[in-house]
């Protein structure tokens, strides 16, 4: 017989049972002799405490066909039965029925005598003889608090204490003078300790432990006024929506029986082992099953699907935990409960919290907070089928950064091919260009980011800096600092092999522009990209995403689409974090993880999050953030749109890229029409007299100049005899030297 049917049957038999036992309570009942002796005896024992046990009875069969979801049939027992002892005791204490009471036949009792009942009446005599009637109560109070807690994880003074803290929470709020906001944690990499919540935790721990409490500064902090300055302009937590009340009567009910239905699923399957522990998230149980000996995991971790289909579960996910000796299956809780930002960013992991760029993800399986650094990653790759969550953790990262930074000290990019998710951003003052949705657009953006991140290391190198909050430490410090002594590369240095021959010095120039920002750079779905403009932000990315961290750029790449042909293999290998959203399936999975089971994960933010260095993914349920509340914030950010300008003019980036692209194809003015030498023949020419060949890659390196206008000098050359014809792949002849050079170029 299956489990399941011993229960319902032994729930059935305590339901005939019970009403036995009710109807023998009633002496007009004609039950029979053993009937009638039955219910006087309980009479006389428990008093009105017998009739909790045809309840009992009713509670039990209840529980057993599943009616009560929060009381399995061994907790409606014990409370049952518990209340039934508890009821004539505490009836007693009060009315203080002595001994001689019970003398007399049954008949002839009294009131109080007949609802207290032996047993109860005599426990209720020596506890108020030795501690007196008020002790007496004290005693049934305390014993029905621990009954309630031990059942139904609720205490009669539940409410009152709920009201206690919010009258103490308006009282704080009433003393507190002015509005206390949240500053952001100066930015010293070397200092940075690793963070509590560090990834992969929710793998290593057992036990659950109860989430923290709201730090005193964010329940504290309230909405800047209209006239803010720059100081203020991180947003007031006001703005998010409010977390919804947490039920602490726990489903500990439904989860041992769902424990207890995951086990008897596995015998059905000829699988025996035992649950060693278990740790609840917000959607998702990991139950730690131990094989018995001679059961193979992997026998387990096979039954993944059919586990699913026999527990009517969407999916089930089904790993080993590394160091446990046990097996993780993941199941997902009968009732699922919203994560949203705001509970989040309230928590004292986030306040507290020493990262550069901290990202608040979620919440683990063991419902902690899980708040990471993106400045340790130092950039993101995120994949997930539509629907799956992928949009709306990039906007609760966007959220939870300009929470922490104000527009002076970082500065995003946002490449959109979708034209719809990230659109409604274009407000934010943190951007440093308008959402760009032109994927040739974002191109240049990209190529751009190259620019900026090779003059940034110009500028460390001319003043002795290691990274970016190196260098802004020593200007905060008044330290003299100054330009490079050469201008930075342009766009045409990008793809070059080699290094080229630096120009003449410059004279330094006191730099002056202020603290560096840090820039992160999103991109929502990479795959519109690769499809359009592979060659052109393939490289771009890959450059950026190897040599930017020190100088404080940051990479955020999202798609739908983790194939091979979006996810290469140069884009990969250098985004060693990765979180997964549900995937379609398992060769997905393996391609943006390395491994399965993101198709196994239950969408609307369930995550699988890839730390750098880590082998094993933690299973995270994303914070959720809705349309109206970045709406919402957006709309702060208007009503303070002058304070939020930046200090200084800074130039379009796509004017600026455009110009750069029509001067390197076009050529200058002096040698851009048809007929005449460029204004580089010259060293056009020296270059290749002293490398003793021509070749257009040699001219891009040499004279940091584009393909189109390279090839048009070494034509040019060629004309002029300087040069000899081509010769396949090699670079072509040179025919002077340089003493007849000022003769050809005469």
């Amino acid at each position: 017989m299956r489990p399941e049917d011993r229960r319902r049957l032994g729930a059935l038999a305590a339901l005939v049972l019970g009403v036995f036992v009710g109807l023998t309570l009633v002496p007009s009942v004609p039950t029979g002799p053993v009937g009638r002796l039955l219910g006087e005896s309980l009479w006389r024992i428990l008093g009105g405490g017998a009739v909790g046990l045809p309840l009992l009875g009713l509670g039990l069969a209840l529980a057993g066909f599943d009616r009560v979801p929060r009381l399995d049939m061994k907790r409606m027992a014990i409370l049952l039965g518990g209340l039934a002892l508890l009821t004539p005791f505490t009836i007693g204490v009060i009315s203080d029925v002595p001994p001689a009471a019970f003398d007399p036949p049954l008949s002839e009792w009294g009131l109080a005598a007949r609802l207290t009942g032996l047993v109860p009446g005599f426990a209720a005599r020596g506890v108020t003889d030795g501690i007196g009637q008020p002790g007496g109560l004290l005693l049934a109070f305390l014993a029905l608090s621990a009954l309630t807690l031990a059942t139904l994880a609720w205490h009669p003074l539940h409410r009152l204490e709920k009201k206690a803290e919010g009258e103490t929470e308006g009282r704080k709020d009433g003393k507190t003078e002015g509005a206390r906001r949240a500053v952001p944690v100066p930015v010293v990499e070397e200092e940075a300790e690793a963070e509590a919540a560090a990834p992969g935790a929710g793998w290593a721990k057992r036990p659950s432990k109860a989430k923290p409490e709201p730090s005193r500064e964010a329940r504290d902090r309230k909405p800047a006024s209209p006239g803010a300055q720059a100081d203020d302009l991180l947003p007031p937590i006001d703005l998010l929506r409010s977390p919804e009340p947490e039920d602490s009567a726990a489903d500990a009910a439904q989860l041992d029986r769902l424990g207890q239905a995951l086990l008897d699923t596995l015998r059905t399957f000829k699988v025996e082992g035992s649950i060693a522990g278990r740790t609840s998230g917000p959607v998702v149980t990991q139950f730690e099953i131990v094989p018995a000996p001679g059961v193979k995991a992997g026998r387990i971790i096979g039954l993944a699907d059919d586990l699913a289909i026999t527990m009517r579960a969407m999916s089930i996910r089904v790993a080993p935990i590394p160091g446990r000796g046990a097996v993780g299956v993941e199941v997902p809780n009968p009732t699922a409960r919203m994560v949203t930002l705001r509970e989040l960013l309230e928590t004292a992991d986030w306040e507290r919290t020493r990262s550069i760029m901290p990202m608040a993800l979620g919440r683990d399986l063991e419902g902690k907070p899980v708040v990471t650094d993106l400045a340790r990653m130092p950039h993101l790759l995120i994949a997930g089928a539509t629907g799956s969550g992928k949009s709306v953790a990039i906007n609760t990262i966007i959220t939870g950064l300009i929470y922490r930074y104000t527009p002076a000290d970082l500065r995003m990019l946002m490449i959109d091919p979708k034209m719809v998710e990230l659109s409604m951003y274009n407000a934010l003052p943190h951007l440093r260009h308008a959402v760009v949705t032109n994927n040739h657009d974002a191109a240049r953006v990209l190529k751009w980011a190259v620019h900026e991140m090779n003059r940034r290391y110009e500028l460390l190198h001319a003043n002795g800096a290691r990274n970016l909050a190196d260098f802004n430490r020593k200007l905060d410090d008044g330290k003299p600092l100054r330009h490079p002594p050469r201008p930075a590369p342009t766009l045409a240095s990008i793809s070059a092999e080699a290094e080229s021959t630096p120009p003449p010095p410059a004279a330094d120039e006191v730099y002056g522009e202020g603290r560096l920002p840090h820039l992160v750079i999103i991109v929502d779905e990479l795959a519109d990209l690769m499809m359009t403009v592979a060659s052109e932000v393939e490289t771009p990315l890959a450059m950026l995403a190897q040599k930017a961290r020190a100088i404080g750029i940051h990479l955020i790449l999202a798609t739908q689409r983790p194939s091979v042909n979006v996810i290469t293999g140069l884009i990969k290998a250098n985004f060693p974090s990765r979180i997964a959203f549900r995937v379609a399936s398992k060769v997905d999975s393996r391609t943006i993880l390395d491994g399965n089971g993101a198709e196994a994960l239950l969408g609307n933010g369930d995550m699988l999050f890839l730390p750098p260095g880590k082998s094993e993914p933690q299973r995270i349920q994303g914070a959720f953030i809705g349309t109206e509340e970045t709406e919402r914030l957006m709309e702060w950010f208007k009503a303070r749109k002058e304070a939020a300008a930046p200090g200084r003019s800074e130039e379009d980036i796509l004017v600026v890229m455009r110009a750069e692209e029509a001067e390197e194809e076009g050529g200058d003015e002096e040698g851009g029409e048809a007929g005449e030498r460029d204004s580089l023949f010259r060293e056009a020419a020296e270059a290749c007299i002293q490398h003793q060949g021509g070749s257009t890659s040699l001219l891009q390196r040499k004279l940091r100049i584009g393909y189109g206008r390279a090839a048009r000098v070494i034509d040019q050359l060629h004309a002029a005899g300087i040069l000899g014809p081509p010769d396949g792949s090699k670079p072509r002849e040179v025919l002077i030297g340089f003493s007849q050079l000022d003769e050809y170029c005469s």
